[in-house]
């Protein structure tokens, strides 16, 4: 609601606005002031959108109040009125940037002019700023989402000012099973910033990954980002009924290295595959189970996930299950060397037949190192030194490079279609947690990302070369949710589709 302050010497006056502005209906907070000084103050401590202000006043007349209240505010709108019908007075408010001058005794007619005009005037001026906030907003958007994926900013966005900080304080990557934010909608974004007392940037990465952005500290109840994560889980969890896994940053992180961050939290949220019920990892180890954290497997129980890495090809699910079992016997005094000692030797021997073959000579210096060892991570680095010359040995072979090759196309070839990870692993035979770590450290570029590129990039060319709609568009590369598709395109190109279309179709 806007608000007016009549400000006049007179009681009679003041009432007599007060009583035009309720009977011709114009909805206004309506604040009074006896004389200048008085009018000033109201000014300075309450929000003000028009000033209706008699000339002739004791302390501080109407052209002082003006003055002072325009440097103040130059937004503010100034109705001057009078009895005084010199033409000196006329020229002063204008020379001032009086919005209108009315005479006394004020005329009905003019008045309800008077004030239809300037109402109008402020209402589309906030039109005007709502519209150009929304713009910065799409720009701002556009602007991290490349950040964020290393693409650095546009050069033709450098000159605009978005209002970005130089750094943040923490990140929060959002994470949730299939396309959760396509069925969600735009609406998901506004649910999550209600939950956050300080202003965040937010940022959709793709179906079903997004980014929190925090400027400073979150503040408030609750006060650490661990518990911020676990309060937004629980929040999530009771309107929209499905888990939502979050990997926390809290680091103090420049603009330049948000791709960086976020590759690490990216290469976080990976344990998720191996704790599902447990629902917020953070930033603060090489490995993050810890003993308190260790499912309740046997030695058997993960030697036997370990075999089925190796067969899988999933170095990831290799090396982490090879750390729980690490993890179970570190620290724990009561346990056999010679017992330890004999598993991991098994153990290293099993690794080793699935790279080049070894000659027993090698491999027995390996197992020999192990039983020599006198402490249990030099162990751990014989073990994972094992695993490096797997991995290499994988990251070189051509079929791996088949195998993601057929990914890609597929994807070309069924873009329109239901895209999940369990779909493109069944169809190279392949686990769906090995894939997702063998594509992104093989292209740079995580699944999601890169479906999200191929069919943004379709949608391009059809806004360019047809003549089709958006909403058919939508539909034809694989989005179901027209809004969060255009959504989607905004962050991406930092233009609606219509716009786009307006501006490049050929």
């Amino acid at each position: 609601m806007l608000t007016i302050l009549i400000a006049d010497d007179q009681r009679e006056e003041r009432e007599g606005i007060e009583f035009l502005i309720h009977e011709l209906g114009f909805v206004l907070h309506i604040g009074t002031a006896e004389n200048g000084r008085k009018a000033l103050e109201y000014l300075e401590q309450n929000p003000v959108d028009i000033l209706f202000t008699d000339v002739r006043m004791p302390i501080m007349d109407g052209l002082q109040l003006t003055t002072e209240a325009l440097n103040r505010n130059p937004k503010l709108k100034v109705i001057l009125f009078s009895g005084f019908a010199e033409f000196e007075y006329a020229k002063t408010a204008i020379s001032l940037g009086v919005s209108e001058y009315l005479l006394k005794p004020i005329n009905v007619e003019a008045f309800r002019n008077t004030m239809q005009k300037v109402i109008a005037q402020l209402t589309d001026q906030e039109q005007e700023n709502i519209a150009s906030q929304i713009k910065l907003e799409y720009v701002k958007k556009h602007v991290l989402f490349n950040l964020v994926n290393g693409l650095g900013i546009p050069p033709s966005m450098k000159e605009i000012s978005f209002e970005l900080p130089n750094h943040y304080h923490g990140m929060l990557l959002l994470e949730f099973d299939k396309n959760f934010f396509e069925n969600a909608g735009p609406e998901f974004e506004e649910f999550i910033l209600s939950l956050l007392e300080d202003p965040v940037d937010y940022v959709n990465l793709n179906g079903c990954q997004s980014l929190l952005l925090f400027p400073r500290l979150p503040a408030g109840s609750p006060c650490s980002f661990r518990d911020l994560g676990t309060f937004l889980h629980d929040s999530i969890l009771d309107k929209y009924k499905v888990h939502c896994y979050l990997a926390i940053n809290d680091e103090f992180t420049m603009l330049q290295d948000l791709s960086a961050a976020l590759i690490q939290l990216d290469q976080l949220m990976e344990y998720r595959f191996f704790s599902p019920d447990y629902f917020v990892f953070e930033v603060k180890k090489d490995f993050y189970f810890s003993n308190d954290r260790l499912p309740g497997l046997s030695d058997c129980d993960l030697l036997d996930h370990i075999r089925n890495n190796l067969k899988e090809r999933d170095i990831f699910s290799l090396r982490a299950n090879t750390d729980l079992l690490y993890q179970k016997y570190a620290n724990q005094a009561q346990f056999s060397q010679l017992y330890v000692k004999y598993m991991f030797s098994s153990l290293y021997q099993e690794i080793m037949t699935y790279s080049a073959p070894l000659s027993e000579i090698e491999l027995s210096h390996g197992i020999e190192k192990i039983y020599k060892s006198e402490e249990l991570k030099e162990i751990k680095e014989i073990i994972m030194a094992g695993i490096t010359l797997l991995d290499q040995e994988y990251n070189s072979s051509e079929f791996l490079n088949r195998d993601i090759a057929a990914v890609k196309q597929y994807i070309e070839d069924h873009y329109g279609e239901d895209l999940s990870l369990d779909l493109l692993a069944a169809k190279i035979h392949l686990s769906p947690h090995y894939l997702s770590s063998i594509f992104k450290k093989n292209t740079g570029c995580g699944l999601n990302k890169y479906i999200k590129n191929v069919r943004m990039n379709i949608a391009k060319d059809m806004l360019q070369q047809t003549h089709l709609k958006v909403s058919d568009i939508c539909y034809t590369v694989g989005f179901q949710n027209v809004s969060y598709f255009c959504q989607n395109f905004r962050d991406f190109f930092g233009q609606t589709p219509e716009k786009f279309r307006q501006y490049n179709q050929k």
